[in-house]
């Protein structure tokens, strides 16, 4: 993010590399995050996807803490963004936002449960500073007079 832009995402969002597969239509695609929060994932691919072409997704979310089960979320989704970012040779990569438009069962929670064991896990190692937002102060917009 550029120096001075301003965070417009209404969600935590984390930088991770997890399993995603990708159906739609008759194609099927399978590679790894970029980054994730419970509204979407931005990942980059070898094809372009329009935007707005309705998705089937299965995102795996590994083992946290204490768990040791990696489970599997089902969702829908849309793309919104797909854009060239690299041209290797014959190839090209894309880089694809995703929107997740609905979770089976409590894919949401666990996805949600997950981004937060992530935030706190980096915010142990150093990784994540947090700041207090100050207050505006409230300026009048007259001058002080001096007598």
């Amino acid at each position: 993010m550029k120096s001075g832009a301003r965070e417009r995402r209404r969600r935590r969002r984390v930088d991770v590399a997890l399993a995603i597969k990708i159906e739609y239509n008759t194609e099927k695609i399978i590679t790894r995050t970029k980054n994730i929060s419970v509204l979407g994932t931005y990942l980059e691919i070898d094809k372009e996807i329009p935007i707005g072409t309705a998705l089937d997704i299965k995102v795996k979310i590994p083992k946290t803490g204490h768990k040791k089960t990696v489970k599997e979320i089902d969702c829908a989704g849309v793309i919104f963004r797909s854009q060239p970012i690299a041209s290797l040779g014959p190839t090209s990569q894309y880089g694809t936002g995703i929107f997740f438009r609905s979770f089976s069962g409590n894919g949401e929670k666990v996805l949600s449960k997950y981004i937060d064991y992530v935030i706190e896990e980096e915010k142990k190692k150093g990784k994540i500073y947090t700041r207090k937002r100050k207050k505006k102060q409230k300026h009048s917009k007259r001058k002080e007079v001096k007598k």
